[in-house]
């Protein structure tokens, strides 16, 4: 698997920007799509990436809203978290203040097809961000999936599927680091990288506002 490049694309009728895979395909393209996403894949890796606006999740505190938005996306299947963080100014220019919230996660791999079962060592590693606007009463929520074949699930060591931590020699209190990511797991990290510096909402008016 080779690095990717990138482009910036127009969502949501040009009111938001953001750079996406520049060789991966619009999905509306080759089926409908919800009119609150904008999706792209690579056809070559069933990857996909994409942008969701939904309406904002009145929780105590922003924890318990991403949690609330975890529990949507993967509803009863396994997940583990390797690494949780509050984007900074760095890592998102364009938010201005505005929370956001940016996850690393595994699943196991559950794409079963009709000549060839899909196996346990095999997963799909995920990046999520939520991004949260109070006023708009938005919870904007970012997903990269980066399925992992068979062969590439076994070079990745960094990650794998959730409950086989001590298969793949990883300890209990382990902390992780992207240094030695395998070329998948390093394409993951720069497209949801890539999307959330580059991501600039240009017209707020496509959001509903509380004091309107």
């Amino acid at each position: 698997m080779q690095s990717l490049s990138f482009s910036e694309k127009e969502l949501f009728g040009g009111s938001i920007t953001a750079n996406v895979p520049t060789a991966w395909t619009d999905l509306s393209n080759i089926r409908q799509v919800p009119d609150n996403q904008e999706c792209f894949i690579d056809i070559t890796g069933l990857a996909t990436l994409i942008f969701e606006l939904n309406e904002r999740v009145e929780k105590e505190n922003d924890e318990e809203a991403v949690i609330f938005h975890l529990s949507d996306i993967f509803e009863e299947s396994p997940y583990k978290i390797w690494k949780s963080w509050r984007l900074d100014a760095g890592e998102a220019p364009q938010l201005d203040g505005i929370p956001a919230y940016a996850m690393l996660l595994t699943t196991p791999y559950v794409e079963n097809r009709r000549d060839r079962v899909g196996h346990e060592s095999q997963f799909v590693a995920l990046a999520v961000v939520i991004i949260r606007l109070e006023k708009q009463k938005t919870d904007i929520v970012i997903t990269a999936n980066m399925p992992h074949s068979l062969q590439e699930a076994a070079a990745e060591t960094t990650i794998c599927p959730p409950g086989y931590e001590a298969e793949k020699g990883i300890p209990a209190d382990y902390v992780w680091t992207p240094e030695n990511a395998g070329q998948p797991l390093k394409n993951l990290l720069d497209i949801i990288e890539q999307g959330v510096k580059t991501f600039n909402i240009h017209d707020f008016g496509l959001f509903v506002n509380e004091e309107e």
